[in-house]
């Protein structure tokens, strides 16, 4: 399949799954089953696997919930409910979130589409080489707000890492919303400045599809050094520190992070 054919697949699956969890809003699939685990992450799991079983005779699924299922065919790199905490509060901010890679592709570089749904919201997607989308319309990254930046931390050093940008970035604002794939796509459209997030936490799985549209976008995603975010996909993965802006504002963010 040609790229654009990979984004149709990859929006068509997110948006099914996310037509189910909106159905579904402040149910009984906000319990907890395990750790950040809810019901709603596992049946919107099952959703897309049950999706690719229909229409692919062979792929390979990695997915937040159930790790690598399958393998050769396409590579899907799924996050079935991104922000699930949100959604467990009934809070309308998460996300499902799909990128696509070829066969035999190991690398989130290699990456050719995405998609990430909104929950209530638009569907943000690309295509290698073809270009970002808002549900079903070809856009380009609007010049970005100069002051908001969507950010992560969990200790107080890191904390004082970004406060450092109070001095760098006048009047900034910080955002932590709580579905990184969305903030990270969000700056990549130029809907933000920066995404900033030292908490090594994130893992492929939450940020392929979000990282493959900001830098089709013409985002770059890098960690802490400055040096391109790339990990292997054919499991589930830590990405380490990730930073994500457009080329001049990153190296401010870098300067200040410093």
């Amino acid at each position: 399949m040609e790229p654009e054919e990979l984004r149709e697949l990859a929006v068509e699956l997110a948006e099914e799954a996310s037509r189910f969890l909106i159905s579904m809003w402040c149910s009984e699939l906000t319990e907890v089953v395990k750790g950040d685990t809810i019901r709603a992450d596992l049946k919107a799991e099952e959703i897309i696997a049950e999706r690719l079983r229909s229409r692919l005779k062979e792929y390979t699924l990695v997915s937040e919930e159930s790790g690598r299922t399958g393998s050769g065919g396409y590579v899907f790199v799924v996050d079935p409910l991104d922000g699930s905490l949100n959604y467990e509060h009934c809070i309308p901010w998460s996300s499902v979130s799909v990128a696509i890679a070829r066969p035999g592709s190991s690398r989130l570089s290699e990456v050719v589409a995405g998609a990430i749904s909104q929950l209530g919201g638009p569907t943000l997607s690309f295509a290698r080489g073809q270009g970002c989308y808002v549900n079903d319309e070809r856009v380009s990254p609007r010049p970005q707000p100069r002051n908001v930046v969507f950010t992560y931390v969990e200790s107080l050093e890191d904390a004082i890492r970004v406060a450092r940008l109070f001095n760098s970035i006048k009047g900034l604002k910080l955002r932590s919303l709580g579905s990184a794939a969305l903030e990270i796509a969000m700056v990549g459209l130029g809907r933000g400045l920066a995404y900033v997030d030292l908490r090594k936490k994130l893992r492929n799985v939450d940020a392929a599809a979000a990282i493959g549209l900001a830098r089709e976008c013409g985002a770059r995603a890098v960690d802490a050094s400055g040096n391109d975010v790339d990990v292997e996909i054919s499991d589930v993965r830590p990405l380490g520190d990730l930073i994500v802006a457009h080329e001049g504002d990153l190296n401010l963010v870098l300067r200040a992070l410093s």
